[in-house]
């Protein structure tokens, strides 16, 4: 005979999760995608797996563009670039899906391996971070080149 369960009497409670804001999601995401990138740069691989857990369609492109560059050349990057991503959009307001990105990027201490310091500082990136069903991803992305801000 099987033993009898105890129950407790107290009352299920149930228990709110509360997940932060969208836009503070979509720059976890935006930074999560340059971790993957600087990895990607440091191994020259275009086609690290980080970076499709990321980023998709035209961003994606655009670093794989700039990872196999850096392949291509036969030198892999070291360090990491300093990020200050801000969010300058957000849309629908009420629960948004879409966030836009603008961050001034100094070089830090991302350079070429064997090089003294960063080829760039104060580079305007412009990032579009969109959510679907499951994640937050970096759809879209434009690097405006040195001194842009």
């Amino acid at each position: 005979m099987a033993e009898p369960v105890a129950r407790s009497a107290a009352p299920l409670v149930e228990t709110e999760t509360t997940s932060p804001p969208s836009e503070e999601q979509a720059v976890t995401a935006y930074r999560d995608f340059w971790d993957a990138l600087v990895v990607a740069s440091a191994e020259m691989d275009p086609e690290h797996p980080d970076l499709a857990e990321h980023a998709t369609g035209q961003a994606l492109e655009l670093a794989r563009h700039g990872v196999q560059g850096v392949a291509d050349a036969g030198k892999g990057m070291e360090g990491a670039p300093e990020l200050n991503p801000v969010v300058v959009s957000a849309s629908p307001e009420d629960e948004p899906t879409v966030v836009e990105i603008e961050d001034c990027q100094g070089g830090g201490d991302w350079t070429v391996i064997g090089a003294d310091e960063p080829e760039s500082d104060n580079v305007l990136v412009t990032a579009t971070v969109t959510r679907d069903v499951f994640d937050w991803w970096v759809t879209e992305m434009r690097i405006w080149g040195e001194d842009t801000c």
